[in-house]
């Protein structure tokens, strides 16, 4: 039995059985696909730029050549980018198909893969289409993490430590000692990967439809997503560190947060080698800002620190 971890994470590679199998595949893996599972591929570009409607069309299309019906089963392998577009896709292709994934970036382990949320960009604003839909399974394996470049790793400890952030004091000191590292423990990740996931898999069953408590796992993204609609040169994991920064400092003007947290956030950011600040200016993000998912009327609600391990959700009035 493969070991279970909540709902739908599994540490063994799982047995699809008695369904025809399509997998969803980022091109990065072109030249030395992954052997498993044997199955039609379609390989996507995966960047944000292409997290779109015209990849999944190109999916979609894909599957109809293959004459893909109801009873296929998708399997996603790759990063947040390609889980994404795989959950979309399985969540709309002939009203819904059954799907599992296969992260293969420290991000997606922690984040994007998990939880249920599935989308694509439009026009440049971040998942702009999207549904809520749960894979059936999703296989995380520390063996992926070796294949990562050093500046995708820390995308992934960016996601990982805002999730600590906002719930756990102790596993977001591991987590910042172990990045800084100079030579990155791939076996001390493993539990800290299984830490996060428990934590969203906690908020995440009390609020499925991202209506309340569940605002907590955006800390940083507020911003961030603001930051990757005018530098599209920044990567997620980057603009959400720089996100975390930014709305720390929100949470100390408002008397949230105390200077010295803010400090020690920003402190081991630039110890780990994470971004904490931008270059684009106020007006360019507050525009952005008005396109928030998290929006209602001239309010956006956000996620604040009030101490590391501890968060609440605040509200912004913006100009509309």
């Amino acid at each position: 039995m493969p070991e279970v971890l909540r709902n739908n994470i599994i540490y063994n590679r799982p047995v699809i059985n008695g369904s025809r199998t399509v997998a969803v595949i980022d091109d990065c893996f072109m030249g030395n696909p992954p052997q498993w599972p044997d199955c039609p591929r379609i390989f996507i570009h995966a960047s944000e730029k292409d997290k779109t409607l015209a990849t999944v069309e190109k999916v979609i299309g894909r599957l109809l050549e293959l004459e893909a019906d109801r009873d296929t089963f998708l399997v996603g392998i790759g990063g947040g980018i390609t889980t994404d577009i795989t959950g979309f896709v399985a969540s709309t292709f002939k009203r819904g198909l059954r799907f599992g994934l296969v992260p293969t970036t420290l991000l997606a382990q922690v984040d994007a893969a998990i939880g249920g949320k599935n989308g694509v960009n439009f026009s440049g604003f971040k998942n702009m289409m999207g549904t809520f839909n749960e894979a059936d399974w999703v296989y995380v394996s520390s063996s992926f993490l070796k294949t990562l470049d050093h500046r995708q790793l820390m995308c992934g400890a960016a996601e990982m430590l805002k999730t600590f952030l906002i719930a756990d004091e102790r596993a977001y000191h591991e987590a910042v000692e172990l990045f800084a590292a100079q030579e990155i423990d791939f076996e001390a990740i493993q539990p800290l990967v299984h830490r996060a996931a428990e934590i969203k898999f906690s908020i995440v069953e009390k609020d499925p439809q991202d209506r309340g408590i569940r605002h907590l796992l955006n800390f940083g993204h507020t911003y961030a997503h603001a930051i990757e609609k005018n530098d599209t040169g920044m990567l997620h994991g980057e603009a959400v560190a720089v996100g975390m920064v930014m709305e720390s400092r929100i949470a100390v003007k408002n008397g949230i947060l105390g200077e010295d947290v803010l400090f020690e956030i920003e402190s081991d950011f630039k110890r780990i080698g994470l971004p904490t600040d931008t270059s684009l200016k106020e007006e360019e993000l507050e525009a952005a800002l008005l396109q928030d998912k998290k929006r209602s009327g001239n309010v956006i609600r956000m996620a604040l620190p009030a101490k590391i391990g501890e968060a609440v959700i605040w509200e912004k009035s913006v100009t509309v």
